[in-house]
């Protein structure tokens, strides 16, 4: 038996290959196709949805924070003497207009001596039920709020068909000085 034979028989499942190395013979294993495209059909399109609701959900709170950015904004500016609350309500709205592509933005300044009795709690508070407040006519510590609306279905990235009917609202309270 020469060297060659013997090394093949103690080998087992390695076979001599080129200058006489010893290298393991490759088993194929039977495709698995078909396992993968079934595999693939099912967790694509739930990847899918989840990453389309990522994406949703957080321009919801990128227009929810602009729209508390732009309120800001306008009580910054109405703070001061001889602004009017059209002046408030045109600065929210170039905010919004710069930073949304929306037309359809509602803009209320409103009385906010709610806040100037004790224990209030602005979560049960229904700030569309305050009187509209005329900026120009407060006087020095007199609180007043500005808020803006958006129906989210006019600014959504999809369709959207979870956020359906939703608006989005910010508001700022600022003391007129």
């Amino acid at each position: 038996m020469s060297w060659s034979e013997n090394t093949n028989l103690r080998a087992g499942r390695e076979r001599l290959v080129g200058n006489m190395l010893p290298q393991r013979a490759i088993r194929r294993r039977p495709s698995r196709g078909g396992a993968l495209t079934v595999e693939t059909a099912l967790v694509l399109p739930v990847l899918g949805i989840l990453l389309a609701g990522l994406m949703e959900f957080g321009h919801y709170f990128m227009v929810s924070t602009t729209l508390s950015a732009a309120a800001r904004e306008g009580v910054q500016i109405g703070c001061y003497e001889d602004v009017t609350s059209a002046q408030v309500a045109a600065k929210i709205n170039q905010v919004v207009a710069a930073a949304l592509s929306v037309s359809n933005a509602t803009v209320s300044v409103r009385d906010g001596s709610v806040f100037d009795t004790a224990n209030v709690d602005p979560s049960t508070l229904n700030f569309d039920t305050l009187p509209l407040k005329e900026v120009s006519t407060c006087k020095r510590g007199d609180c007043f709020i500005a808020q803006v609306s958006v129906p989210y279905d006019s600014v959504a990235l999809l369709p959207p068909f979870w956020l359906k009917n939703k608006t989005v609202i910010g508001r700022a309270v600022m003391r007129h000085e």
